[in-house]
């Protein structure tokens, strides 16, 4: 991430982690009164330490607040009787788990839908209404179902004036659900109601569905989100100097990515402290070496593949002394495949507050596959990035701080904006890599396993293109993404002994990035007696 205003890693004794975030987490996070629609407490510049509300973003709109009815208590019956309002109907119905996704529109069911509805993940739902005549008590009821069973009834109470617009909490009927009320088979309905309206005798637009049925909810599971941070002690100035792995800060860590990210959980954890001397600049030399070297520690950790590593790094007293007017924060690189899991690691700024946390969302970003949003001045954009400037797109709302953002005023956190929040775009793709990683839901034929483990071998792509070997790594994971590249394997006499498949993968901010390297099979003529790899597309060759 860039915002403006020896390789080897020694292991120390630290250990901490953070449990899960849960939706009894998200109510405890929720103050105020409901409904409000005042601005919501700004996001202290890049510069500033001090951190904001759980979503870290001054996008926002509607102070932290319990919007409306929670659907997880019982407060009726599931059978009551259904008077109808008069007068009123349904205009739209919406779920909120980070950005707005529309389930009704103008009676009609919306059958293309901008982002999943994510199973097992807290949610606001939103029920915006049309009245015909002046001001109307009108009490809205929702009802949902799972496994066939119905849950009490929810009844949210208000008068009604107006239409519903999206910016203002207290025009809507707002139902907070639980993330265990959100399974991949809950139905619901929804029915205006009013002391002085009728029993429904047929379709009736103050209802969804207009018939009285349930409606199927189509929810999908994504998957729990699961990081490593790994302390990195700064050695190169021989400072000893050390990143904020508080308790607080790995709090910030987790409600920023439960906030942003589609999970249905997410886990925090540090590992042991490591030491480093390789020396970083705001210019973003040395962050390269460091990623390898944070590549390289998680492999030889051995972990799941659904894991991602961190690694968070103080290279000066505080963030500004280390940036100035302007800096890069972190690195990645950047895989489209998800079947690739050598490459689930990150490194950046391991400062206290919204910079290490914004930071982290960024970067694990990247090593979900996404591309700069086109805000900033970034290299490396998304061609297929929808909306003009890097902007979310659609209204967005933070589970945890009970705050919308404007589709106007936010920016996609993969941008190099302020007002960072997410797009559906950018949701909707990490929802899809998240569940194709997470082992609750991958596909069982999602990684590519090569029948006999095969050695691969790493080399470091410099700006100027010049080629260094870093380490190898032996897997039966076939590695895939990325650009392809042939490589001929030559010898002294420039004879072509084999011929292979490369991939480079590309650095976020930096030029250069990693280019891996099938080794020769061991006892064939090329493993024997290669000189040299020559790579297509590089001018650089890489010598044995």
């Amino acid at each position: 991430m860039k915002t403006s205003i020896g390789l080897g890693l020694t292991v120390l004794a630290s250990v901490a982690s953070l449990a899960a975030c849960s939706d009894s987490d998200a109510s405890k996070l929720a103050g105020g009164s409901p409904g409000q629609d005042t601005p919501g407490a700004p996001l202290p510049s890049d510069g500033n330490p001090d951190e904001p509300q759980p979503g870290e973003s001054d996008g926002g709109t509607g102070s932290p607040s319990t919007p409306g009815a929670d659907a997880s208590s019982p407060e009726q019956p599931a059978e009551v009787p259904v008077l109808l309002a008069s007068d009123v109907s349904i205009a739209h119905v919406a779920i909120f788990q980070g950005v707005k996704v529309s389930l009704v529109q103008n009676g009609q069911a919306v059958a293309n839908r901008n982002a999943p509805v994510v199973a097992g993940r807290p949610a606001l739902v939103r029920v915006y209404v049309t009245p015909e005549v002046g001001a109307k008590s009108i009490t809205a009821q929702l009802t949902l179902t799972s496994g066939g069973v119905a849950k009490p009834v929810v009844q949210h109470t208000k008068t009604i004036a107006a239409a519903s617009t999206d910016d203002n909490l207290d025009s809507t009927f707002n139902f907070e659900v639980a993330a265990a009320d959100l399974t991949t088979d809950t139905t619901f309905k929804i029915a205006l109601t009013a002391t002085d309206g009728a029993e429904a005798t047929g379709a009736s637009p103050a209802r969804f569905p207009q018939d009285g049925s349930l409606a199927s909810l189509g929810a999908k599971r994504s998957g729990k989100l699961k990081v490593v941070v790994v302390p990195v002690q700064y050695n190169a100035d021989g400072s000893g100097r050390m990143p904020d792995v508080s308790a607080a800060q790995l709090q910030r860590y987790k409600e920023v990515m439960m906030a942003r990210y589609p999970a249905t959980d997410v886990e925090v954890t540090t590992r042991a402290t490591v030491t480093s001397s390789i020396a970083i600049n705001a210019a973003g030399s040395g962050y390269s070496q460091m990623l390898t070297a944070i590549q390289q520690l998680r492999q030889s950790d051995g972990v799941a593949s659904d894991v991602y590593y961190y690694g968070a790094v103080a290279p000066a007293n505080s963030f500004n002394a280390f940036c100035g007017q302007s800096c890069v924060t972190g690195l990645s690189t950047v895989v489209e495949s998800a079947s690739t899991s050598v490459f689930r690691a990150s490194v950046g700024m391991g400062f206290t507050g919204a910079i290490g946390s914004s930071t982290m969302a960024h970067e694990l970003g990247h090593a979900h596959g996404r591309y700069h949003a086109p805000c900033g001045g970034p290299s490396g954009v998304d061609s297929s990035f929808p909306y003009a400037d890097g902007t979310i797109g659609v209204w967005g709302y933070d589970i945890l701080a009970k705050t919308l953002f404007s589709p106007e005023a936010g920016h996609d956190m993969m941008s190099y904006c302020k007002n960072e929040w997410v797009s559906d775009y950018t949701f909707a793709a990490l929802f899809t890599r998240i569940a194709a990683v997470s082992p609750q839901t991958a596909s069982a034929s999602l990684t590519t396993l090569v029948t006999t483990p095969r050695v691969w071998r790493f080399a470091d792509v410099a700006a100027d293109g010049t080629l260094q070997w870093t380490h190898q790594l032996e897997t039966s994971e076939a590695l895939e993404g990325g650009d392809a590249h042939a490589v001929m394997f030559v010898d002294d006499a420039d004879r072509v002994l084999a011929n292979e498949t490369a991939h480079f993968y590309r650095y976020d901010h930096l030029p250069g990035g990693v280019l891996v390297v099938p080794q020769p099979p061991t006892g064939s003529a090329a493993a024997r007696a290669f000189r040299s790899a020559r790579i297509q597309g590089f001018a650089h060759q890489l010598t044995r």
